[in-house]
């Protein structure tokens, strides 16, 4: 047999186990294998197998071992943009899954995490947090809900159009002191503090964005119940006297209470549906992603924790939140998918 490939052989015998794919990899190559079937059979890409049948040749099978200090490890442009796309392929990564395939398929390793970073921006992919989501969740009942919502807004259409009707996403939110603190950049060693006499001190918000303008208002309140439901429901007819309203909500259990429906019954006074002044639609449950309600909320919160320097008391808090949101335009895709076709 020839020479090397007994010291192939030998290294799949005794070496360890990175150490086995690359001499199995080259082993085959030098058979005579396609490297798509070399390849295949190591569970290594094409360019791994190129790569270290070329570091064979040029250093024989010492070049394949672990301990080999060879020149440093690098990516070239093509391996580099095979990286970016195995990247791609992934719907999520961690930094340390992105060394073992680095260090695995091309044998390299970067000293500094932003070498890791700058391949994934590459990638077009983002840090970011994960969220929950309802394992009780139906899709089905999500999409027919949304159906039904655009159905009832493209039959109204034109009395949106000219105000006569105004739909209404409605929610609310729960401000407490401690939610303003954040990660931010501060010197090493430093502890970044917020002075605050109670981080339990909370303010209640109902708001709503219109479908159609994309106006958002905002209302204070004690707390988040059926008296407080009903005075918002009450401000905004006295806000739009001539309008008639379709407020689409969640299901909490104060936006289907007995009070709310006795103070609707009395508001609508027997008039058919399509008169009354307040028809109350209710999400999907288990959904909350539906609301843009909710993502309005976090802007205005990530707005007050990028001030938080500027802020020294729950009041200056309360104040800088009502101020960003109050009277603002919004119109992002969560509304936009619910008028077919555009307003």
């Amino acid at each position: 047999m020839n020479k090397r490939y007994e010291d192939l052989e030998e290294l799949m015998s005794t070496g360890e186990a990175r150490e086995v794919k690359r001499a199995m990899a080259v082993r085959m190559s030098l058979l005579g294998f396609v490297r798509a079937e070399a390849a295949l059979a190591c569970c290594v890409s094409v360019q791994f197998v190129d790569k270290w049948k070329a570091i064979y040749l040029a250093s024989g099978v010492e070049g394949l071992k672990l301990a080999y200090k060879g020149s440093p490890g690098y990516l070239k442009p093509r391996e580099r943009e095979d990286v970016i796309n195995w990247i791609q392929e992934k719907k999520t990564i961690t930094i340390e899954e992105l060394k073992r395939y680095l260090k695995e398929e091309y044998d390299v390793f970067y000293s500094s995490n932003t070498s890791y970073t700058k391949l994934l921006e590459e990638a077009n992919l983002s840090y970011k947090k994960t969220h929950k989501e309802n394992s009780a969740k139906d899709e089905v009942k999500v999409e027919a809900k949304k159906k039904e919502i655009k159905d009832l807004i493209d039959k109204e259409r034109e009395q949106i159009e000219s105000g006569e009707v105004m739909y209404w996403m409605q929610d609310e939110s729960h401000q407490l002191w401690g939610d303003i603190c954040a990660y931010v950049w501060s010197k090493k060693g430093e502890r970044t503090s917020i002075k605050m006499s109670n981080y339990r001190t909370s303010q209640t918000w109902y708001g709503a964005v219109n479908i159609y303008t994309g106006e958002f208002i905002l209302d204070r309140a004690k707390k988040a119940d059926t008296k407080y439901t009903i005075d918002f429901i009450n401000w905004l007819i006295y806000r739009y006297k001539e309008a008639r309203h379709v407020i689409i909500w969640d299901g909490a259990s104060y936006h289907r209470s007995e009070g709310l429906r006795t103070y609707l019954e009395k508001l609508n006074g027997g008039l058919p549906e399509s008169e009354w002044k307040v028809r109350l639609l209710r999400f999907a449950p288990n959904a909350p992603e539906q609301n843009p309600v909710e993502d309005i909320w976090l802007q205005g919160k990530n707005w007050v924790r990028k001030n938080f320097h500027r802020l020294s008391s729950f009041k200056e808090v309360t104040s800088m939140f009502e101020t960003f949101l109050s009277g603002k335009v919004f119109k992002f895709n969560k509304i936009k998918q619910y008028l077919i076709p555009n307003i």
